[in-house]
C-alpha cells in the first residue's frame, strides 16, 4: 500500500511539476482576475474604469508570484473619454493573496499612440490644476505613446520608484510662437524628468536637443539641457525673439543661422522662471546693418546706409546677474573691401561694459572739423573701452591709430549728450595741410592744461568764418566750471602765416567762457592777442587784435585777394544781445563781387577793373553792428581809400535774407573833376583824396546766393557821409 501511495504521490508530484512548468513557461489564459485588477484601479481613482479582455497568467517561482498580462485593454473616464492601451501587466504576490492582503506588487501599462489631449483629460480627472489647463490651451495637436511602471506597498499605495517613459510625435504648440513637428523621448523617475532626442520646428527653423533634464525638489523644478540647430535661413522675427529690440536695424532675412546653447533654470508650480543661465554660440554667415546715419556719411566715404557683416560668430553668456556678449565679424562698407570687428559686451546689474576693436584699413575717412583724412590704402585701427551706468557712458579709452598718426581720449563721461568730465585728449597726426597736430589736453584736479608743439587751426578759423551760429562750444558740457592754462609753441593760421608762443588762461563758468587772455606773435614786432572779460553785470567784453588781418579776413568767401592790414575787433554782449565794432586799417582787396557789380552798373568801369585786377586799397574800414539770435543789424559800414569811399547800413537774417543800402564815392571821376576847379572844388570836395559831393546810391537785397542789386549812378552826398569822411581824414 505504501508502494502504491508512493506511486500516486510521485505521479501527482510529476503532474504538479509539469503544471508548474507549463504555468511558468506557457502561462494560462483566464478572466478570473479581471475583477481584482478593476477593483485595484478603482481604489486609485474612482472616476476611472478599465475594460479588460482575457488575461494571461504566468507563474514566477523565483518571487512566488503570478504575472498577469492582458492585450489591447481600454481605460475609460467618467466622461466617456478613453485611452487605447497596448498592454497591461502586473505581478500578484501569492502569499499576500492567500492571506487576503493587497496582493499586487506592480502594474505596468503600455499605451498605444493616443492624442495628447486625451492624456491631459485623464490627468485632470485626478488633478484639475490651472497649469494643466494652460498646457491644453497651448497644445494644438500631438500624439504620445506612454509606458507606466508602478510599484505598490503592502497597503496598496504607489511607491516613489515609479517609472514613466514614452514618445511624443507630430505635436504643435503655441507658446506664443508656433512650435511644429515636435517629437521627443521622455523618462520620468521619482521626480526626475528626462527628455531626449528632441526635434521641433520654430519659424521654419529646425531645432534639436540631445537632452533636457528636470528635477523636482521642495516644490521647485530644476532644469538643464541643450538646444541646437543646423544651418538654415531665418527671418527677423525669430532673431528679435532670441535677442532683443537693440537688433531691430539688422536684416537677417538672407542669413544662414546655426546655434548651440546650454541652459539651466528653475521654476515653481506657477511657472515663474528664476536663476536662468544660458551659454549660446550663434553663427550667421551674413547679415545687413541698415541705418541712415547722416553723420557717418560726412566722415566715411561711400557709406550708403548699410554695412554688410559676414562670418559672424557670437557667444552669449546670460544669467540673472550678468550678461556677456562676445563676437567677431568681417564687415564691408564697399563690396570687396574687407575689415574686421571684435567686440565684448558685459552687463552686470545696471552697469554695462563695452570693448570694441575695429580694423579700418579698407575705409576712407574724412574729418573736416579736425582737418584729418585717411586714405583707403592706409592701415588704421580703432579701440574703444567704455561702460554705461544709469544712462551715463564712460569712455575709459578711445584709441585711434593710423600708421604714425594717433588720437587718444581717456575717461570721457557723457550723460544725455552732455559731457560730464574728460581726463585727457592727445592729438598726434598730420593734417590735410601737411602740418603736424601735436596737442594734448589734460586734467589736474578741477583744472586743465592745453599744451603742444604745434596746431593746425586753418580749418577751425574757416569753420568760424562760415558759421552763422552763435552757439557756445562749451554748451556740450554739463555745468562746466574750470580753468585752462594754454601753452602752444606754433599755430598755423593759413598757408603763409604761423603764430608762435601762444600762452594764456581760459576760465569757464557754467559751461560759458567767463574770461580769456591769450597772447601770441607773428614776429618780434607783430602781435596777436584775444581777451574776453565778464563784468559784474554779466556784460561780456571781447577784444581781438591782430597785426595781420589777412589770415582771418580771407576766409570769407565774398572777399577775394585780401592783402595787408591789421584787425581790431571789440564787442559787448549782455542778455544775448551783442554790440560790436570791427576796424581794419591799411589793406587792399582784389575783388568784392557785390561791390564790383555796383561799380559796373554805375558805369564806373575803371574802378571795376581795379577791383578785378590789381585791387583797391583802403586806409580805413569800420563796421558797427549788433546781433540778437540770428538777426544782425548793421548800423554802419564805412571804408575810405584813395580810389573809393563806401558807407552802408542794413541787416542780415541768418542765411535767409540780406538787405543793404548805401553810398559809394569814386575819387577818380566826377569828384576829382570838381576838386580841380579852383576855390569851388576845394570848398566842396576838400584837398583830401576820397571826399566828394557826388557818388553812387545803391541797394542790395535777397538770399545770399541770389542777391539783387540796384544803383542810382549820380546822387548828392548826405551830410552824414561828408561828416564821417571828414572825421576819418582828420584822424589820419
Amino acid at each position: 500500500m505504501i508502494r502504491n501511495f508512493l506511486k500516486i504521490f510521485t505521479v501527482i508530484l510529476i503532474l504538479l511539476f509539469l503544471f508548474l512548468g507549463y504555468f511558468s513557461y506557457f502561462g494560462i489564459t483566464t478572466s478570473k482576475f479581471n475583477s481584482i485588477i478593476k477593483d485595484q484601479i478603482k481604489k486609485q481613482n474612482n472616476d476611472v474604469e478599465i475594460e479588460l479582455k482575457k488575461i494571461k497568467l504566468h507563474l514566477d517561482l523565483n518571487n512566488f508570484s503570478i504575472k498577469i498580462k492582458t492585450k489591447n485593454p481600454k481605460i475609460i473616464s467618467y466622461n466617456s473619454n478613453y485611452l487605447d492601451l497596448d498592454e497591461i501587466s502586473s505581478s500578484i504576490s501569492i502569499s499576500s493573496f492567500l492571506q487576503n492582503k493587497f496582493a499586487i506588487k506592480n502594474l505596468s501599462i503600455k499605451s498605444k499612440n493616443n492624442e495628447i489631449k486625451k492624456y491631459i483629460d485623464f490627468y485632470r480627472t485626478n488633478k484639475n490644476i490651472f497649469q494643466i489647463i494652460l498646457i491644453k490651451e497651448a497644445l494644438k495637436k500631438g500624439k504620445a505613446k506612454i509606458n507606466i511602471d508602478l510599484y505598490f506597498d503592502e497597503f496598496g499605495k504607489i511607491k516613489n520608484n515609479y517609472i514613466v517613459n514614452g514618445k511624443i510625435s507630430d505635436t504643435e504648440l503655441t507658446i506664443p510662437q508656433s512650435i511644429k513637428n515636435l517629437k521627443l523621448n521622455f523618462t520620468i523617475k521619482n521626480n526626475n524628468y528626462k527628455f531626449e532626442k528632441i526635434f521641433f520646428k520654430l519659424n521654419k527653423i529646425k531645432f534639436n536637443s540631445e537632452n533636457i533634464n528636470i528635477q523636482k525638489k521642495n516644490e521647485k523644478f530644476y532644469v538643464n539641457g541643450n538646444l541646437k540647430n543646423e544651418k538654415n535661413k531665418i527671418d527677423n522675427d525669430l532673431i528679435l525673439l532670441i535677442l532683443n529690440k537693440n537688433f531691430k536695424n539688422f536684416d537677417f532675412s538672407n542669413s544662414n543661422f546655426e546655434s548651440s546653447s546650454n541652459f539651466t533654470f528653475d521654476f515653481n508650480k506657477k511657472f515663474k522662471i528664476k536663476n536662468l543661465k544660458v551659454n549660446s554660440k550663434l553663427n550667421f554667415d551674413e547679415l545687413i546693418f541698415k541705418y541712415d546715419l547722416f553723420k557717418i556719411k560726412n566722415y566715411v566715404k561711400n557709406y550708403n546706409n548699410s554695412i554688410s557683416l559676414k562670418d559672424n560668430k557670437i557667444n552669449i553668456q546670460y544669467s540673472e546677474k550678468k550678461f556677456l556678449l562676445i563676437g567677431s565679424s568681417e564687415f564691408y562698407i564697399e563690396d570687396g573691401f574687407r575689415n574686421f570687428l571684435n567686440f565684448k559686451i558685459s552687463k552686470n546689474k545696471n552697469k554695462t561694459d563695452y570693448e570694441t576693436f575695429l580694423d579700418l584699413q579698407n575705409i576712407e575717412l574724412n574729418f573736416d572739423d579736425i582737418s584729418y583724412r585717411k586714405l583707403k590704402k592706409d592701415n588704421a585701427t580703432l579701440k574703444i573701452d567704455a561702460s554705461e551706468n544709469n544712462k551715463t557712458i564712460l569712455f575709459k579709452k578711445i584709441n585711434y591709430t593710423d600708421n604714425k598718426n594717433k588720437i587718444e581720449i581717456n575717461n570721457l563721461k557723457i550723460n544725455n549728450n552732455k559731457i560730464l568730465n574728460i581726463e585727457e585728449i592727445k592729438f598726434n597726426y598730420l593734417t590735410k595741410n601737411n602740418f603736424k597736430n601735436q596737442l594734448s589736453l589734460s586734467k589736474k584736479n578741477k583744472n586743465y592744461q592745453l599744451k603742444g608743439k604745434s596746431f593746425d587751426s586753418i580749418q577751425l578759423i574757416e569753420n568760424i568764418a562760415n558759421s552763422n551760429s552763435d552757439n557756445n562750444f562749451f554748451s556740450i558740457f554739463k555745468n562746466l566750471n574750470t580753468k585752462v592754462k594754454i601753452n602752444i609753441d606754433e599755430i598755423k593760421l593759413d598757408s603763409e602765416s604761423i603764430i608762435y608762443n601762444m600762452n594764456g588762461n581760459l576760465e569757464i563758468k557754467n559751461s560759458k567762457i567767463f574770461g580769456l587772455d591769450l597772447k601770441s606773435n607773428f614776429s618780434s614786432n607783430e602781435k596777436l592777442f584775444i581777451s574776453i572779460k565778464t563784468q559784474t553785470d554779466n556784460e561780456v567784453v571781447t577784444t581781438f587784435y591782430s597785426d595781420r588781418a589777412k589770415p582771418f579776413v580771407k576766409k570769407y568767401k565774398f572777399i577775394k585777394g585780401f592783402e595787408d592790414g591789421n584787425l581790431d575787433f571789440s564787442s559787448k554782449k549782455i542778455n544775448n544781445v551783442s554790440e560790436s565794432k570791427l576796424i581794419i586799417d591799411n589793406f587792399k582787396v582784389q575783388k568784392i563781387p557785390v561791390l564790383a557789380k555796383i561799380l559796373t552798373l554805375a558805369s564806373l568801369q575803371g574802378i571795376a577793373d581795379l577791383l578785378t585786377g590789381e585791387g583797391v586799397r583802403f586806409t580805413d574800414f569800420e563796421m558797427i553792428y549788433s546781433k540778437k539770435d540770428t538777426l544782425m543789424t548793421i548800423e554802419e559800414i564805412y571804408a575810405i581809400g584813395p580810389a573809393i569811399s563806401i558807407m552802408m547800413e542794413g541787416y542780415a537774417e541768418g542765411k535767409d535774407l540780406i538787405s543793404l543800402r548805401g553810398t559809394l564815392v569814386p575819387a577818380t571821376t566826377i569828384n576829382r573833376t570838381i576838386s580841380s576847379i579852383p576855390l569851388i572844388g576845394e570848398l566842396l570836395v576838400g584837398k583830401k583824396v576820397g571826399e566828394g559831393v557826388f557818388g553812387v546810391s545803391f541797394k542790395v537785397k535777397g538770399p545770399p546766393k541770389n542777391l539783387k542789386t540796384s544803383v542810382n549812378p549820380i546822387k548828392t552826398l548826405t551830410p552824414r557821409f561828408i561828416t564821417r569822411t571828414l572825421e576819418k581824414i582828420k584822424k589820419n
